[in-house]
């Protein structure tokens, strides 16, 4: 089904009107596919659709589709890697304004690309 969208100008009149398809997340899926793969594979796209934080379908779908599928971070590591770049940005700050004795920017600068470089 195509929804349209009708433009107002300030007056309040239709200025113009632009039909578009409905969203993928609001479309409903009525197609299916079926296809043959081992237990082992099965397995494997479980382990990774859960890794994803995905159901197997959607994990299968945007494989399919070329859609970006990222491993969830759990929230303990995210916690943990945002109480880490609080704590280097105002470490960072402090230096800037010269109020840190014995440490230098530099060294900041090579803890910061060694937390990014961990995070990779």
């Amino acid at each position: 089904m195509l929804k349209a969208d009708v433009t107002r100008r300030q007056d309040g009149r239709a200025a113009a009107t632009q039909i578009s398809p409905p969203s993928e997340a609001k479309a409903t899926k009525e197609q299916h596919i079926n296809l043959r793969i081992t237990s082992t594979e099965k397995a494997l796209i479980k382990a990774k659709a859960d890794k994803a934080g995905l159901t197997t379908g959607e994990y299968i779908r945007r494989a399919a589709l070329g859609k970006r599928v990222v491993e969830k971070v759990p929230n303990e590591l995210r916690r943990q890697i945002s109480t880490a770049g609080n704590n280097l940005h105002q470490l960072t700050r402090l230096a800037n304004a010269g109020k840190l004795n014995g440490l230098s920017v530099e060294l900041l600068k090579d803890l910061a690309t060694r937390l990014l470089e961990t995070l990779k």
